[in-house]
């Protein structure tokens, strides 16, 4: 719960800092991902940001201004994962052990974009 507020609330602030960047983010899946050095030690989290193969490299582009946000709310560091590649990897046991995240990613690689312009 705290983690979709927390998620919510960088996106609000992403898309008053920087519109453009926040429409690139409307593609992409955000999430808090937990990580422990020990079982008795504070988590820390990290903003996981999931793209589609092709926002790769506009997202990347953006990556200072996307961590100095997520460190000025308190997470350690933002990490850039290809939505693509998770679902199309064989060894992955993302769909059984996380469908729900695995509908997500998959939802997210398989949009069509459109230049209507």
């Amino acid at each position: 719960m705290i983690s979709e507020q927390l998620v919510q609330e960088y996106r609000n602030i992403i898309s008053h800092s920087y519109p453009e960047l926040a429409s690139l983010l409307n593609d992409c899946y955000l999430t808090i991902i937990d990580g422990y050095l020990n079982p008795v030690s504070q988590p820390y989290h990290y903003l996981g940001v999931y793209y589609a193969g092709r926002a790769g490299k506009e997202i990347v582009f953006y990556q200072k201004e996307l961590k100095k946000i997520a460190e000025n709310l308190g997470l350690v560091e933002v990490v850039f994962l290809n939505a693509k590649r998770l679902i199309r990897d064989p060894l992955s046991r993302l769909q059984q052990e996380n469908p729900r995240l695995w509908l997500e990613l998959y939802w997210i690689s398989t949009k069509i974009e459109t230049n209507l312009d």
